[in-house]
């Protein structure tokens, strides 16, 4: 009942990202018929990403720890549950689901175990651009099978997958729709317009809010759109790891940041824009 959680083929859902032909596993390799090999490696995950020239590609060790602190703290948990009840609906038994820009698995976990408590067999796949965010997702639930890719140039053969999950990731949607079978579910999630708006006016002199999204999306259908919005309470560390598992990490002056440090408390507007589109 169900398959193993050391699930050493994960990596045969994936093609290879320079042919497009199906791989095999021959020791710790995984190889397709061109000869393109990829080595496991000694932590468990395929590197298929043909960008890597050396160097940090996407969230670095600390911004993967950060999140896996805030995160595991349950602030986030309404959103993860919803997600996942909302793939769960519309995923149907034995399926394929692909969470595009996985990040550390927290949403791709809570996803798993929620379609694999219902029927044992829909698979969970899953990729991110950062090496650190896709060991994490492994250590967190090995019956994920997660590579190191890009959403620009998905591993993946057309129409392989019946749910793609994007969740604050960079949203390549020509290959979103590729990848998905014909009648295919893609789930959205987005930060809404007053999304951390108090941590805003903490860093910044002039704050903003985002910007409504545009819910057209051609080649879909919107099926289902949903609002969550709710307070955080915040305490010491967390308000630290927040900001680090952001953007504003990067793009926020030295003085803004200062600002941050030794803050014991914040209330903070989590706000979220889920949306559910067939693809037609």
């Amino acid at each position: 009942m169900g398959e193993s959680v050391k699930n050493v083929e994960a990596v045969l859902d994936f093609i290879c990202p320079k042919c497009g032909g199906a791989m095999t596993v021959s020791g710790g390799s995984a190889i397709c018929g061109k000869g393109h090999s990829y080595d496991k490696s000694r932590h468990g995950y395929y590197n298929l990403l043909l960008t890597s020239v050396g160097g940090v590609h996407g969230d670095n060790k600390e911004m993967v720890l950060s999140r896996r602190a805030f995160l595991g703290s349950g602030h986030y948990a309404p959103l993860s549950s919803l997600v996942a009840d909302l793939v769960s609906k519309y995923t149907d038994k034995c399926g394929i689901v692909l969470d595009a820009g996985c990040g550390e698995g927290y949403y791709t976990d809570e996803v798993e175990k929620s379609l694999f408590s219902r029927d044992f067999s829909t698979r969970v796949m899953a990729f991110d651009i950062s090496k650190d965010a896709v060991r994490e997702t492994l250590r967190k639930n090995p019956r994920i099978r997660a590579v190191v890719a890009g959403s620009y140039k998905m591993p993946i053969a057309d129409g392989y997958v019946d749910t793609v999950i994007n969740t604050f990731s960079p949203l390549a949607i020509d290959e979103v729709g590729r990848v998905l079978c014909q009648g295919g579910i893609f789930v959205m999630a987005i930060p809404d317009v007053d999304h951390l708006y108090e941590l805003k006016a903490l860093i910044y002199d002039t704050p903003y809010k985002n910007n409504p999204h545009n819910t057209e999306i051609d080649g879909f259908e919107l099926i289902e759109d949903r609002r969550l919005s709710y307070v955080m309470h915040l305490r010491d560390r967390e308000i630290r790891d927040l900001f680090m598992m952001t953007p504003y990490a990067y793009r926020t002056s030295r003085a803004g940041a200062m600002r941050i440090d030794g803050l014991t408390q914040l209330d903070c507007t989590a706000d979220f824009h889920i949306f559910v589109y067939r693809k037609i």
